[in-house]
């Protein structure tokens, strides 16, 4: 009894009790912050791949642009040197020369009885330099001949049929290569994106075990969570590598193939302008490059040598006018409206105002990326639960831009800049004008530059919520969240990305 008595006295123990108390709020504590920590790290990871993937499907498209714009020269540079062989095979250049020669031994015999002496030697000098010249022009002749005879039937099968002869729809290997590209570079760059991402959801042991397992059997390839999948988008709405890749107006390259002959030259709102510009480029890059073989030094390929060293023959030129004419037939003849280069969907150079430019740059190269997940699971799952994983799973985004980089500024012979001089008429002065030394690169925003790039930038596309909001189909089945019809801006204040 008296124990009893005792016992509201007796404070022995009461620590061990606060103790207790104090441990377990502690413990609730550490569960919480390893709970944040947790869904941060996860956080963080996520970003990381779909910033990956999304890089890495971005690259691939910028290679398919690249590879389409490399045809293009390939394209008229095929024509070029189609051109270069058939006047090598057809010596019309050639057969005019003796006349040339001829000319030059008549006129010899007039400086004999000239007044000044510097031109009397003239009158023996010029016979036997006619005669080399003419034995060189024999010589190349016969070698570009031989070389003609091997080599252009090559060329011409890359061309294909000619239309004139009633040539089947896409017999030509150059835009033939192109169509490829644009059919196959949206689905690799989608299957790239899924690739990075997955692999960046898996921990250090599954990437050393990984198999086929992963594409057969995802799910049990990444543990309880799921695999992570990478999904690239295009601004409209649509996943790159979708079923719509044969309309001009949608696809993910945005490229047009003005062939009449192909399905995109009467799906786009006018066909005959983009042939029309596609004509008149072939045809400036096409007499480029043949002025480039022609006036090649290196007489295993082209007639620099005649223009300094033969000029009484004048062959390099009756070659030329000779070879433009084979060239003119090539383009305008056997194929005017086959074998010309891809277009730009939209040419933003043309566009008037800012605001057009930024709306072509936000549909037609611009892409989002979107890497979706389970939740991680929690720590004391009973005692903590994510909100978020009640109604939707994880998913993180980046977005990337298709560009055309600038040139750089040089530093050169001491300084950034190099001055030209123009005459002022009204000062009587000479007036400096300073430029910048850059890149020696092309800056044209086209399919005839072979420098496009791309990069990661901040996610402002004002189709991002809609991206978030919508089911990417395919092997992706997730939970996706109802953001309520967010503004852009919205989104990035909540989403540091």
């Amino acid at each position: 009894m008296a124990r009893i008595f005792e016992l509201h006295r007796n404070e022995r123990g009461t620590i061990s009790i606060l103790t207790t108390f104090a441990m377990f709020m502690f413990t609730m504590l550490l569960l919480l912050i390893m709970n944040v920590a947790l869904q941060v790290d996860d956080k963080v990871k996520m970003q990381n791949a779909v910033d990956a993937a999304t890089y890495s499907g971005g690259v691939v498209i910028a290679r398919g642009m690249n590879a389409i714009a490399f045809a293009n020269h390939l394209e008229a540079d095929v024509f070029a040197v189609t051109a270069f062989l058939r006047e090598a095979r057809d010596q019309n250049a050639a057969s005019i020369v003796p006349q040339v020669l001829q000319a030059w031994v008549e006129a010899a015999a007039l400086f004999g009885p000239a007044q000044f002496p510097k031109f009397i030697p003239l009158t023996s000098a010029i016979p036997p330099k006619a005669a080399m010249e003419q034995e060189l022009v024999t010589a190349w002749s016969e070698m570009a001949a031989s070389a003609a005879e091997f080599a252009l039937p090559v060329f011409e099968y890359i061309l294909g049929t000619p239309e004139n002869e009633m040539s089947p729809a896409y017999d030509h290997l150059i835009p033939n290569f192109q169509r490829s590209v644009v059919s196959t570079i949206p689905q690799l760059s989608a299957e790239v994106t899924m690739e990075v991402a997955l692999r960046h959801g898996l921990t250090a042991e599954e990437q050393r075990n990984l198999s086929q397992q992963l594409r057969n059997n995802p799910q049990a390839a990444a543990g309880d969570r799921g695999p992570q999948y990478g999904v690239l988008w295009r601004t409209s709405l649509y996943p790159v590598g979708g079923t719509d890749e044969d309309d001009p107006m949608t696809r993910t390259l945005p490229v047009v193939d003005p062939d009449p002959s192909g399905n995109d030259y009467y799906a786009v709102p006018d066909g005959p302008s983009y042939l029309a510009r596609a004509q008149s480029r072939r045809n400036q890059l096409a007499h480029d490059y043949l002025n480039q073989w022609i006036n090649d030094r290196d007489l295993r390929r082209g007639l620099g040598f005649f223009g300094d060293e033969a000029k009484m023959s004048q062959f390099q030129e009756l070659f030329r006018i000779a070879a433009c004419g084979q060239l003119n037939d090539l383009l305008n003849v056997e194929y005017p409206t086959t074998n010309v280069p891809f277009m730009l969907r939209s040419d933003i150079e043309q566009a008037a105002t800012q605001s057009e430019i930024n709306r072509i740059l936000e549909e037609d190269y611009t892409f989002v990326g979107v890497a979706y997940r389970k939740h991680v699971n929690e720590m004391a799952p009973r005692m903590f639960v994510n909100p978020s994983d009640e109604t939707a799973d994880a998913l993180t985004f980046s977005q990337i831009a298709l560009f055309i980089p600038r040139s750089r500024f040089l530093f050169y012979n001491g300084s950034w800049v190099y001055y030209t001089y123009y005459f002022d008429q009204d000062t009587g002065m000479w007036i400096p004008v300073p430029h910048a030394y850059t890149d020696d690169w092309v800056n044209e925003w086209s399919l005839f530059n072979q420098n496009w790039m791309v990069k990661l930038v901040p996610a402002t596309a004002a189709s991002v919520p809609a991206i978030l909001e919508t089911q990417p189909g395919g092997m992706v089945d997730t939970r996706l969240p109802n953001l309520g019809n967010p503004a852009i801006q919205e989104i990035n204040a909540i989403s540091t990305h």
